[in-house]
């Protein structure tokens, strides 16, 4: 955790400024001098400490990451990204980045303060911080966070906390763009969850999302009966189930689609194979997907109706919705807020 980061966050149970009490640091990365400015220059990494408010409330810094859940919160699920290492130099995960944030472009990132509201193993974060932006990593699961500060590193104008969606613990109005790409589909309530982050976006910024879209078939059907049966598995346990499956995916459907898929008369049947986009995807990645799709429930499936519908009500300009289509028919929305 570094210094500054404090100056955007807040305390979840009342809305409070947090004051920091380090107890063990280290010396700012050799980097962060090439970004920072003035005092921040002089920004030491946090790597355990507390955050206390004035309500009494008490948050801890653990492993250089602020641990800001709501008193008596309950963290997120495990998620197969523990075992998730970052690869840069795969182009899909910088692809399918600019994919799912369009309509933007590298350049409008640049000097803005950005959420990434349940980040996962970071790899949206990395390009974000790429092209410029200062980004804040945030999930509810411990392993996600842990995996994503072990994948962003310190080569990055990047932070990792941990938290509730539901309750964050950042200040309201603070940020510049605020995303999250497949997150809303797995809450309760979704359409809170857009209000919440709506909160934390200023007048003038951006906020977008990528979500399901209704799902049908073979596949669903599926998923489901596979997380009954799954449902008292360790983790450990289900990895390496999750890593049987993934096997199967690459055999009987990736690498079919990827050396039919091309053949006249075979792409509409090849193309109906379950997640055959995945085999962009490292097999790690995969695995991870589908450790993830057993242990984590998708509790909605939205249309491009309703995320409009969402944005309007919110009061937002330039609202763009486009239907993407790969395994699944899924939604990008995105609109500047007024």
């Amino acid at each position: 955790m570094k210094r500054r980061l404090v100056q955007w966050l807040a305390c979840p149970a009342c809305g409070g400024d947090l004051g920091l009490q380090p107890s063990r640091t280290q010396a700012a990365p050799s980097w962060h001098a090439h970004w920072a400015s003035g005092e921040a220059k002089d920004d030491l990494e946090i790597l355990e400490g507390s955050l206390v408010c004035a309500c009494g409330a008490d948050y801890p810094v653990v492993e250089g990451i602020p641990r800001l859940l709501p008193q008596g919160g309950v963290a997120g699920p495990g998620t197969g990204h523990r075992w998730t290492e970052f690869q840069e130099a795969v182009p899909q995960f910088e692809e399918n980045f600019q994919d799912l944030s369009q309509p933007l472009h590298p350049a409008d990132w640049a000097g803005k303060l950005v959420l990434d509201a349940g980040c996962g193993f970071g790899r949206h974060a990395f390009f974000a911080g790429r092209y410029g932006a200062e980004v804040i990593a945030f999930d509810h699961s411990p392993e996600a966070v842990a995996s994503a500060r072990k994948n962003l590193g310190e080569a990055m104008r990047t932070h990792v906390v941990q938290g509730d969606m539901m309750h964050p613990p950042f200040k309201k109005g603070i940020f510049d763009m605020a995303y999250s790409y497949g997150v809303l589909h797995h809450l309760n309530d979704a359409r809170a969850a857009f209000r919440v982050l709506d909160e934390l976006v200023r007048a003038g910024g951006r906020l977008s999302l990528w979500v399901y879209g209704p799902r049908q078939g073979l596949t669903r059907i599926v998923t489901g009966a596979l997380r009954g049966a799954t449902a008292q598995m360790t983790p450990e346990q289900l990895h390496n189930f999750s890593r049987v499956i993934a096997v199967n995916l690459r055999l009987f459907s990736h690498a079919p689609y990827v050396y039919f898929g091309a053949l006249p008369g075979l792409k509409g049947v090849v193309s109906h194979l379950p997640v055959h986009d995945h085999h962009r995807w490292p097999f790690g990645v995969v695995v991870a997907d589908v450790y993830d799709r057993l242990r984590v429930p998708v509790t909605g499936y939205f249309t491009g109706e309703e995320l409009e519908r969402w944005y309007a009500e919110a009061g937002y300009a330039d609202m763009q919705v486009s239907r993407k289509v790969g395994n699944n028919e899924s939604f990008r929305a995105t609109g500047i807020k007024r």
